[in-house]
């Protein structure tokens, strides 16, 4: 394995302070041992003479992308969600407090009828997550094949700057199956969730098996997974684009959920 330098400059505030998260990400998960040889190493940080953030950091120079999610996919999501583990209750979750912040954020700044739809989205999280204890865990936060290099059933996997505690262990599994389709204008279905639903329910049977995964627990953290997709684009912005492929589809899906969430038994 050959290892190679990359420097990242910010350009505006934003980047300044996604790169301050990206570098202490990196620092924290420099010391989970299960992860090493499979993150960036963070080499130098500072200002430019701009006054911008620049990190400096590690790159290992795989084999390149797979788009197929691969049992090293599933060894490496479940090292991560460990290093950062917490079981709780979903309404006392970083998850939900999350969500609620980003619902807030949208108040007099969407039409009534769309924070309308978000939120009874979330109360359907709420209520079948009611009785559920479970695993929140430390999610990478884009987890998608232009993230990730491959050395044979290894991984190296880079840009941590959207990396965030307690949520949801499905998060990164349901990104890596569906942002592929939505970034290519495919449509995305019920069929094809429910089979992205389902092969996140066994990673999380695999990685978590204490605790029960029933199908109304998958179906709630899927919408928990799809609305947090649209806050976390929405809220910054103040507006919700359905030009934006990934908001267009995954607001679609949350607006026709009853086509595709288990029934509650």
């Amino acid at each position: 394995m050959v290892n190679y330098s990359l420097v990242k400059s910010a350009a505006d505030e934003l980047g300044d302070r996604q790169l301050a998260r990206e570098a202490q990400w990196l620092r924290e998960l420099a010391q989970v041992r299960e992860l090493e040889g499979q993150v960036p190493r963070l080499l130098d940080e500072g200002f430019n003479e701009d006054g911008r953030r620049f990190l400096v950091m590690s790159v290992a120079q795989g084999t390149g992308e797979t788009r197929a999610f691969t049992p090293g996919h599933e060894r490496f999501l479940a090292s991560l969600g460990k290093a950062r583990f917490r079981s709780i209750d979903f309404e006392v979750s970083g998850c939900s407090e999350q969500l609620n912040d980003s619902l807030v954020e949208l108040e007099g700044c969407v039409s009534a009828k769309a924070l309308a739809t978000l939120r009874a989205a979330y109360h359907d999280c709420e209520t079948a997550l009611l009785y559920w204890t479970g695993p929140y865990v430390l999610s990478q936060g884009d987890f998608a094949p232009w993230n990730i290099r491959t050395f044979g059933s290894q991984l190296f996997v880079y840009d941590w700057g959207r990396a965030r505690t307690e949520a949801s262990p499905l998060d990164d599994v349901l990104h890596y199956l569906m942002i592929q389709h939505a970034l290519r204008h495919r449509a995305l279905d019920a069929k094809l969730l429910q089979a992205s639903m389902k092969r996140a329910g066994d990673f999380a049977l695999a990685a978590y098996p204490e605790w029960s995964w029933r199908a109304p627990v998958i179906g709630a953290l899927t919408l928990v997974y799809l609305l947090g997709v649209v806050l976390q684009r929405a809220a910054p912005a103040g507006r919700i684009d359905r030009a934006d492929p990934l908001v267009g589809a995954y607001l679609n899906l949350l607006e026709q959920r009853s086509a595709w969430l288990p029934a509650s038994t």
